[in-house]
């Protein structure tokens, strides 16, 4: 049965795009799972990266790509998941009640945070709608520094939010930057490296939550 995973934010550089391309590429190339993103960011960052990707892989490329409005992706998911066995939806940030589409028809709704006070705050109302919709949630610490106090303090947020969070710490890393600036993910240019491990990881507890 094909999955929906929304990944949502309300503020801005929270890593959304990153995260979609480096699971859908574990999804597909390591879980041989058939993986479309769709892209309702009007921004386009993970369009370019995906015209890149095609670029240099041409036919290795084994992740399809869409893109549709806010309102038109539930439309546009409930098409995709004919063939699909997993959707990633990136979406822009302030979606706020325009992003309830892209809630209802997902079956897990990722929240990525930095440990920071700021996305904090911009996290609540995010995702205060995802538990209106009765949806599941995962909040996933990314761009963490391992020595940073404020990790801590992140975990104890999502604690008080009475939401789950992932195990998986997605560090603050280069590779990640690097890598999408190639049309590629961590996972295709480290062998061993801890950005190619933390995706791995968090690709499993995704697949365990989804039950795929």
């Amino acid at each position: 049965m094909s999955k929906v995973i929304t990944i949502a934010q309300q503020k801005g550089g929270s890593g959304k795009t990153t995260i979609a391309a480096n699971l859908a590429t574990v999804f597909s190339l390591k879980n041989n799972l058939h993986t479309t993103i769709l892209d309702t960011d009007p921004q386009g960052s993970l369009g370019k990266w995906f015209m890149m990707r095609l670029e240099k892989l041409k036919d290795k490329n084994t992740i399809q790509f869409k893109t549709a409005s806010l309102w038109g992706a539930q439309y546009e998911a409930k098409t995709l998941k004919e063939k699909s066995d997993i959707i990633i939806i990136d979406t822009p940030p302030k979606i706020d009640a325009d992003g309830r589409p892209v809630i209802q028809i997902a079956d897990l709704v990722i929240i990525p945070i930095s440990p920071s006070q700021v996305d904090f705050w911009a996290t609540e109302s995010i995702i205060e709608l995802a538990k209106r919709e009765k949806k599941e949630i995962l909040i996933l610490i990314n761009r963490a520094n391992a020595k940073s106090k404020l990790i801590q303090e992140a975990i104890k947020f999502v604690k008080d939010m009475n939401v789950s969070s992932a195990k998986t710490i997605l560090g603050n890393r280069q590779i990640f930057v690097s890598s999408m600036g190639m049309g590629l993910t961590a996972v295709e240019k480290q062998r061993t490296g801890k950005g190619r491990l933390e995706i791995l990881s968090l690709a499993k507890e995704v697949r365990t939550i989804l039950n795929i």
